[in-house]
Formats: structure tokens, sequence, C-alpha cells
């Protein structure tokens, strides 16, 4: 990400957030970038995810809560599950990995504010589910490879 994008995410990010107070970049001149980012649900709980730049804006970026969240069982949501909308988890923190975008229907005009509103939509069903007991599938439909949605 070259540093004219990340000024426009910074923007848009800090127009939503109400400032810079609750993300920031890190590592943006090593292999490894990323933006962590305080996500608040509905009911008030706040998640921090990390949003994972390599190769951003021209791949998706990978999206994990620096946490192994547990589904509605107690198993640890460490693997990735079409059930759960989840990805592997992070290789060195086993972070639970949000599924937000098919990495075939990204585009490189894509912002991170997108991928910030599906994570906490994502989250928020999360916690849906483990009032209801309903699968993570009762809410969310998978997306195919143009974006659309299947199922």
């Amino acid at each position: 990400m070259d540093y004219q994008r990340k000024q426009l995410e910074e923007q848009v990010i800090s127009h939503y957030m109400g400032g810079t107070q609750s993300f920031a970049f890190g590592d943006l001149n090593t292999s490894k970038p990323y933006l962590r980012i305080a996500a608040k649900t509905n009911s008030g709980q706040i998640y921090v995810l990390r949003i994972e730049l390599a190769g951003y804006p021209n791949q998706k970026p990978n999206a994990y809560v620096e946490c192994t969240l547990r589904d509605r069982q107690g198993r640890p949501m460490t693997g990735g599950s079409t059930t759960n909308h989840t990805l592997p988890s992070h290789p060195s923190y086993g972070w639970t990995q949000i599924c937000h975008y098919h990495p075939d229907a990204w585009k490189p005009d894509m912002s991170l504010w997108m991928v910030y509103v599906r994570c906490v939509l994502w989250l928020n069903i999360y916690e849906q589910t483990l009032r209801t007991g309903n699968d993570m599938e009762y809410y969310l439909k998978h997306m195919g490879s143009d974006g659309s949605t299947i199922g």
C-alpha cells in the first residue's frame, strides 16, 4: 500500500470512527503491514481486529479477531469453517479469521472501511448465534466469486 492510499484510508476510517484513537497502522515498511482497529458490536462488546495488508489493495486482506473466539458449543474457532464463515486461524497466534469477501470478488478499489463494516456485521451475527443457538449460516449467505450471494 503506497503512502497516498494509506492517507486516503486513514481519512475515511477517521471520518467514520470520529477520530484516530480507535485504530492504528503498523509495520507499514515491512512485509507484514497491518491495521488494528476497535470494533464495537450492538451489545457494546469491543473486539480488536487486525487486518493484514500484505498485497493490499490488489489482494483481499486477511481479517482476524485478536483472540480465539469460541462457537456456541465452546469449541475454539481456529479452523476454516463454511458454517461459521471463518478461514484458517492466524498462523502465529491462532486468532479467529473472519471470511469477509470471496478472494475472486475482491477489487483494488475496495476500502479497508468496507472490510471493517463486514467484520463488524460478522461479529454482531457471531454474538447472535451465541444467544440463539442458530448457525452463522442462518444469518449469512456465502459470497460467490463474482460478489453475488449464494444460497
